[in-house]
């Protein structure tokens, strides 16, 4: 039996996924998908100006006409099939800030990208320009420090790869092609998270272009503001060129899947919520719904990162009375777990639609919405549930943009198709079932967003937004970086 988890299954079924606190879901009861309703088209740009451009840069150019345009315009989430005008692969901090000054000298929208795995297609535009940070990959590590600098163009495996050479980690996602820019500036969540934090909790300092600034750098001691909004906020404020994030030991821990019998979905999930109501910070366990041939049926993906000896007895729980028919939780790597999570081979990309909700709890009633909407799924489905408990509910919610961090689960509904005609059919499901969740929701999560509107955002920010559309406003007061989920600089005003 195959193990699968949030990654592994965005690839194999082509869904990709990556604060939740205050504000009611009722705001989201209208806020439906809209895939290409923005503002992206642009008019022709003069080839001069192209020329001038290239020839002030060290990165690349790639334009409509050149071999690696229709590889280099794809994103993760094939919903989006969108022709930008340039295609910037950037070398560094400097290609960065000569790209946004082009793009807004000439009005065109700009996109920013990194590892491509927005769920709402972010890093691609119509008619513009998109700053490709994929060039940008290098990373220091100073075992001695315990801290790693990261450019933004790398991704979550190479920087497990390179920390796990000193037997160190930071918080970060299950998926190894998964952008490290835009797991930070969103949240990020991962195996580690209960022990550790999120990602952004890990986050020392970055070096961040502004518009019409340059690059500045962000930390507790210099531009202090900033480096409170890009800690969960998005890219709305700057381009992040680079990241400084805190390391911790980790080296050997116990992971692995739980796979059980199709069937007895509302049993197992209740069982998920009395472990993780009292397990330690050391342990992660992710809940996952699932298609299987015979029906639906849950897994539940186990990492526990303490000291050995005491698993048996700790995950006993999961193991009995109902009993899982694979089991292949065992001692390993840290970084061979973060592997297992997403195996090497890859279905075709295509289209997907993912929506979420924070719930302070797992009730009777919502577990009863979630076990009854498993029964009409589409044929390729998934439901991930995250537990937020241990270190990332212990830092203040106004502590940093990203204000989840009341304990309870974080709910991922995610629905893709094969062809068009299923395409509508998956994702009335997805919002059919967030709208039965809606009673019990608390919040939202920026990361797990196919659709985007400013009641969506208000709802992720909660207390922190209006904090947010100040520093919007002094940072890119014309929000030129606006292809994210957008904190408007004039939202206040506007009500």
């Amino acid at each position: 039996m195959a193990l699968i988890t949030r990654r592994r299954f965005v690839q194999q079924t082509a869904l990709a996924a990556a604060g939740l606190y205050g504000s009611s879901l009722e705001a989201l009861a209208g806020a439906r998908w809209a895939f290409e309703a923005r503002d992206q088209n642009a008019a022709g740009i003069d080839a001069a100006a192209i020329r001038k451009f290239a020839s002030e840069i060290t990165g690349h150019v790639i334009t409509p006409e050149a071999s690696d345009f229709e590889s280099s315009r794809w994103v993760n989430n094939r919903a989006y099939d969108r022709h930008p005008a340039l295609i910037v692969r950037c070398a560094n901090a400097v290609d960065v800030a000569r790209t946004l000054d082009f793009a807004e000298r000439q009005s065109l929208p700009l996109a920013v990208r990194a590892g491509g795995h927005s769920a709402a297609g972010f890093g691609v535009c119509d008619g513009g320009v998109v700053i490709d940070l994929s060039g940008m990959n290098r990373i220091q590590v100073d075992a001695a420090k315990r801290v790693a600098r990261v450019e933004a163009g790398s991704l979550v495996g190479g920087l497990d790869e390179a920390t796990q050479r000193f037997g160190l980690a930071t918080p970060v996602g299950t998926c190894p092609k998964v952008g490290i820019g835009g797991l930070t500036l969103g949240g990020g969540e991962g195996a580690l998270m209960p022990k550790f934090g999120a990602t952004c909790d890990n986050l020392v300092s970055a070096s961040v272009v502004t518009v019409g600034s340059g690059q500045v750098d962000a930390s507790q001691n210099s531009h202090t503001d900033l480096f409170w909004a890009i800690r969960g906020g998005g890219g709305n404020f700057g381009v992040v060129t680079a990241f400084e994030f805190r390391l911790h030991p980790v080296s050997k821990v116990l992971a692995g899947a739980l796979i059980y019998p199709p069937g007895q979905i509302a049993e197992l999930l209740q069982i998920y919520c009395r472990f993780t109501r009292a397990a330690p910070d050391e342990v992660s366990v992710t809940g996952l719904l699932l298609p299987s041939e015979r029906g639906p049926r849950v897994q539940m993906l186990v990492c526990h990162c303490g000291q050995p000896g005491m698993e048996k007895d700790l995950l006993r729980p999961l193991r009995g009375p109902l009993k899982p028919q694979v089991d292949t939780i065992r001692p390993i790597s840290y970084l061979e777990a973060q592997g297992n999570w997403f195996p090497a081979t890859a279905a075709k990309p295509s289209g997907y639609f993912v929506t979420n909700a924070f719930l302070p709890d797992l009730s009777d009633a919502a577990v009863a919405a979630i076990a009854a909407a498993t029964q009409d799924a589409p044929q390729k489905f998934m439901i991930l549930i995250a537990n937020f408990r241990g270190a990332v509910t212990r830092v203040l919610p106004t502590e940093m943009a990203f204000a989840m961090r009341q304990p309870g689960y974080e709910i991922d509904l995610f629905g893709n198709w094969s062809t068009p005609e299923k395409k509508v059919s998956a994702i009335r499901w997805v919002n059919a079932l967030r709208d039965e969740l809606r009673p019990f929701a608390h919040g939202l999560y920026v990361n797990g967003l196919s659709e985007t509107s400013d009641e969506l955002v208000r709802a992720a920010y909660g207390p922190n937004f209006a904090r947010l559309v100040e520093i919007k406003k002094k940072y890119d007061p014309n929000n030129v970086l606006r292809l994210n989920q957008n904190i408007k600089p004039d939202s206040l005003s506007n009500g």
